[in-house]
């Protein structure tokens, strides 16, 4: 091999594009031995897990607060996809594509809020079997 000083310019550019193929095939090899970080990103969008969760003190009202949460995640649901169908109606769109993924979107936020109100029942049958003890 040559130093690149004395390379014609047609040689340098082949050199070049032999190390830009080797490294993104060594980069590929990699990720495919370390395994498929976006179907992992996948599988953690759609995960129904909250990922913050608040927990207040108990009070006299919290079976209250449980019925309303309930209550408020049906309501925003229902609203939520009525306005994604008064959209599509109104606007006359050319695809249904924008409709299906903000429908997708709005059945993972349903689904993450419902586990996040099974945990606080979780949480204050806990508690309430704790106080009869």
């Amino acid at each position: 091999m040559t130093a690149p000083e004395q390379q014609t310019f047609a040689q340098r550019i082949v050199l070049t594009t032999v190390i830009v193929i080797a490294v993104l095939l060594i980069l590929a090899i990699i990720g495919w031995a370390l395994g498929p970080d976006e179907a992992q990103g996948q599988a953690r969008e759609q995960s129904i897990e909250p990922s913050l969760m608040l927990t207040l003190p108990p009070t006299k009202w919290d079976a209250k607060l449980l019925e309303l949460d309930r209550q408020a995640l049906d309501a925003a649901y229902v609203k939520k996809v009525e306005q994604l169908f008064d959209v599509f109606v109104r606007e006359g769109l050319s695809t249904d594509e924008g409709i299906m993924k903000g429908h997708a979107q709005a059945q993972r936020a349903y689904l993450k809020g419902q586990r996040a109100i099974e945990i606080k029942e979780k949480i204050l049958e806990e508690r309430a079997r704790e106080q009869n003890k």
